[in-house]
């Protein structure tokens, strides 16, 4: 099988990066698949790839210096003469941006187009604001959005939850992201005094209101510890916070790094305070190690992964209150605790990597037979 991957970047540490690495990987290594990944917002001499890559891959780089306009179509041109050169069976679009969506329209050639959608609709918008100009935007993006993908031949989505969006679009299929950790069949003991979060430090993740929820929880509990993991992305200044709110001596930050395992082993409970997630890579990580994970019930994915009371706690979205007293629950009961996190190894187990991975190879075969 020849495939050609199409992103904007892979050195970063986003979730869907790290699914394009996994994903490219798993198929060489696996199946014996011939892929190129083509690059189109990232230059040869950027930062070095976060995430390894199979030594096989080819990498291509269309990352062109110009205006907008200009930029639009280099790239489509670019795209064009590559794929030209390259002659894929399959060619898989991991972007949610709107040139993605609408690809099938600007390139051509005999193969068949996969789209892949790890985020959630609304994250095309402008953002929460409303100034006239993220108005009118948001205006025209919608009327494009209503339109967009319906021209792929498949238009994978993380679980059906997410059909919801895409109403109009024909020949969806869902596949899930799997659990890509390899926890070496090691359980976390959940006895250390220590709760965990982690992501990128966006406005998206929540850590704003994690903080505020961790100082209720610090005051009847001072001797537990909250760790942070991740990158600090945006000027949220979560240190100043945590500062105002007397807190920093029971959190600590850590950037992200590739040894997570072991923080994962030391943790007790993880928080997620996410305001919107897909399909939270870090939810299932920590569940297959046999943590039990207190989140919000935002839109869409945690609802999907996490069986309240059972493997973990779905808590009211953006509720602070309940997200400290479920910690604070799960914090006095080491026995409750214990049973979830229990239950959150075994439930887990349905998103083996064996598993999606066989749907993904189910899948190229259809559309290349067809």
């Amino acid at each position: 099988m020849k495939l050609v991957y199409i992103a904007n970047k892979i050195n970063g540490t986003s979730g869907i990066q790290r699914m394009i690495a996994f994903q490219i990987n798993y198929f060489i290594e696996n199946y014996d698949y011939e892929i190129d990944l083509i690059l189109l917002e990232q230059n040869e001499i950027e930062d070095k790839n976060f995430f390894e890559l199979n030594e096989n891959v080819s990498l291509h780089y269309l990352k062109r210096a110009t205006t907008n306009v200009k930029s639009i179509y280099a790239k489509i041109k670019a795209l064009n003469i590559t794929l030209k050169k390259i002659k894929p069976q399959i060619v898989v679009a991991c972007e949610s941006d709107m040139f993605s969506l609408y690809l099938p329209r600007f390139i051509k050639g005999n193969f068949k187009l996969i789209y892949q959608r790890h985020d959630t609709k609304k994250l095309n918008f402008e953002g929460v604001n409303n100034t006239a100009k993220a108005k009118v935007l948001n205006k025209v993006k919608k009327r494009l959005l209503a339109r967009a993908g319906r021209h792929y031949d498949k238009f994978v989505l993380l679980s059906e939850a997410h059909r919801v969006d895409w109403l109009r679009v024909k020949n969806i299929e869902i596949i899930n992201n799997p659990v890509i950790i390899n926890t070496e069949k090691r359980i976390a003991k959940l006895e250390n005094k220590q709760v965990l979060a982690i992501g990128r430090h966006d406005p998206i993740k929540g850590f704003d209101m994690l903080l505020k929820c961790w100082k209720k929880v610090a005051e009847k509990h001072p001797e537990w510890k909250l760790i942070i993991v991740g990158k600090a992305t945006h000027n949220l200044d979560l240190l100043k916070l945590a500062e105002k709110l007397n807190i920093t001596d029971s959190v600590t930050f850590k950037g992200h790094t590739k040894d997570v395992s072991s923080i994962y082993l030391d943790s007790s409970i993880l928080l997620c305070s996410s305001r919107i997630e897909a399909f939270p890579l870090v939810v299932m990580e920590a569940m297959s190690f046999g943590i039990p994970v207190v989140s919000f019930d935002c839109d869409y994915g945690p609802r999907e992964i996490i069986s309240h009371a059972v493997d973990g706690i779905l808590v009211p979205q953006n509720n602070i209150d309940i997200l400290a007293d479920s910690t604070c629950h799960l914090i006095k009961d080491e026995h409750i605790r214990k049973e979830m996190g229990k239950m959150a190894s075994k439930n887990i187990e349905r998103f083996s990597v064996e598993k999606i991975m066989n749907q993904w190879k189910a899948l190229f075969e259809e559309l290349v037979i067809k």
